[in-house]
């Protein structure tokens, strides 16, 4: 009994130093990347931020560590056995250290998202990981004989069980106390002023649709395939031969964006959107093809973004503006978030291009060496709603952001919208992305949601069917598992209201179409596509 306390004391005080070292050492890399920005982190604001952190996302530490340092101390124990007892600290120190190295390398290798954003260059992943040494000499010392020696034989089973106790219960305090809370949602729009239509069901992974002026909706399968979906519930393959290769990969890339061009009836064509390359080095690419009954040709490759180590954020979403010119948004790479503040690449912007897939020659970066002359905002994390506003002119994006911090931005050309140096959301794992949730320099987003509904997609309403959501925002949201109605008078927002949330299904893509009717995907892999009309229109 005694010997069992003392060992789970002394294993828990190290994970929760070593705990708290890491929540320390990644505040200061993520700090020190917002400094290479010339961001204002003034000593005061860094000890701040350095607290939250060891506050909320130091527990998230602790529990990794537990993962982490369990099998090195069965490891050093085991050592233990055919080495001196002099190398006792030198073999728990390594072994720890050993443990961090490989839950970092596995986290950054099985999940999509970087799960402890410190990790992602070589360097910080060598200091977070070194950091086990502090856990490693901690659990050494406790569970020495010479310290066992030094306590009172008839206290250690109380000592050390409350100690254990202390342990579990202050990081799980403090964890839930700095979490952030769920949020309120906003009301519902009375169901009895539309009705849900189910035009298709077995879509799989759906992620964008297009209306064909014969009244058939063409739908992407993020596998590689494109049908044309009539209004009985039909459906016909277009043949994709002459198709670059696409990289896909579960529900995060592949086969994306579909739209017409502005004079399609006349050209035939149509713009898609795709994943490139593989897993270590993909991005997002823009093909144009012409549309021939039920096949492609005149496949053109028009742009190939930045190639990023990671398949998550990638954008696709595409829009025209008044000008005949498209846009096409593009992620940060996941792993490489900081590039998004880089003009030099593609990584975490908006793009302008002309219809051949050259930059015009008034796009913002264009006449400055060095940049990336597509480039028309950057700044970004996620875009994957985009649209253009008839009454104003206005370019709207929606985009994701990490654990909260999802907006809808207002772009103008040149215009940077913070990520990762501004935003209102922190890291998957609790983690503090920046302080500065405003800063002089950068674009205020219209509107932000924390905590986040993840917008998959974003239609401005114009149409004759429910002419009193005429100007309002409809998002698609897959966190949510709903569509937003995001109601405004001129540009102002003044409410929102909740589409759908009855289904309780992921929505991925929402489009008006020509009749005024509102088609909405949900996602996955048996997903369906929906048309909402006012009640007493059901054709």
């Amino acid at each position: 009994m005694k010997f069992s306390a003392r060992y789970i004391a002394a294993f828990l005080a190290a994970v929760v130093a070593t705990g708290a070292i890491v929540s320390l050492v990644q505040t200061q890399i993520v700090l020190g990347q917002l400094v290479e920005f010339d961001a204002p982190v003034t000593a005061s604001l860094r000890a701040w931020t350095t607290l939250e952190d060891l506050a909320r996302f130091g527990p998230v530490m602790v529990a990794i560590a537990i993962a982490a340092l369990l099998p090195a101390v069965l490891v050093g124990h085991g050592a233990m056995r055919a080495v001196p007892p002099a190398w006792r600290a030198a073999i728990f120190a390594a072994a720890s250290v050993g443990g961090l190295w490989i839950a970092f390398w596995l986290m950054r290798s099985v999940i999509p998202m970087p799960a402890i954003p410190g990790t992602r260059g070589p360097l910080g992943h060598l200091l977070m990981s070194l950091t086990g040494i502090v856990g490693g000499l901690l659990y050494t010392r406790l569970t020495s004989p010479a310290h066992r020696e030094q306590q009172a034989e008839a206290r250690l089973s109380w000592r050390y069980a409350t100690m254990a106790a202390a342990l579990v219960i202050v990081p799980a305090v403090s964890f839930f106390a700095m979490a952030p809370g769920a949020g309120d949602k906003p009301d519902g729009v009375d169901p009895a002023s539309y009705t849900v239509q189910t035009v298709f069901t077995g879509l799989n992974r759906p992620w964008s649709m297009a209306f064909l002026p014969d009244g058939r909706t063409l739908v992407t399968e993020m596998g590689g395939r494109l049908r044309a979906i009539a209004a009985d519930g039909t459906s016909l393959d277009i043949a994709l031969e002459g198709l670059p290769p696409i990289f896909q990969q579960g529900g995060v890339i592949g086969l994306m964006e579909v739209a017409l061009d502005p004079q399609f009836e006349q050209n035939g064509w149509l713009y898609l959107t795709m994943g490139y390359g593989e897993a270590g080095a993909n991005g997002t690419r823009l093909v144009r093809v012409r549309l021939a009954g039920d096949k492609i040709e005149d496949v053109r490759v028009l742009f190939s973004s930045t190639l990023k180590p990671r398949a998550g954020n990638n954008g696709g979403r595409i829009a025209f503006l008044g000008d005949g010119t498209l846009v096409l948004s593009l992620g940060d790479g996941s792993a490489r978030r900081e590039e998004a503040q880089n003009p030099a690449n593609h990584l975490g912007t908006v793009v302008r291009l002309d219809r051949e897939g050259k930059p015009p020659a008034d796009n913002p970066f264009m006449q400055q060496p060095g940049t990336a002359p597509e480039i028309y905002s950057l700044g970004h994390r996620n875009a994957q709603g985009i649209a253009v506003d008839p009454t104003t002119g206005d370019l709207l994006v929606t985009e994701h952001g990490a654990r909260g911090g999802d907006e809808i931005n207002r772009i103008v050309p040149g215009g940077n919208y913070g990520w990762p140096v501004v935003t209102g959301g922190i890291d998957y794992p609790f983690a503090r992305v920046t302080p500065f949730h405003r800063l002089e320099g950068y674009q205020d987003a219209v509107l932000e949601w924390t905590p986040s509904i993840a917008p998959a997609g974003l239609a401005v309403y114009d149409g004759a069917l429910f002419p009193e959501w005429r100007g309002d925002l409809l998002v698609p949201a897959l966190k949510e598992r709903a569509v937003r109605r995001v109601l405004r008078d001129g540009r102002r927002i003044v409410g929102q209201q909740l589409l759908l949330a009855d289904l309780n299904e992921r929505m991925r893509d929402l489009k008006v179409a020509p009749d005024g009717s509102i088609y909405i995907l949900t996602d996955g892999i048996d997903a369906k596509l929906l048309r909402l009309t006012p009640p007493s229109r059901n054709g």
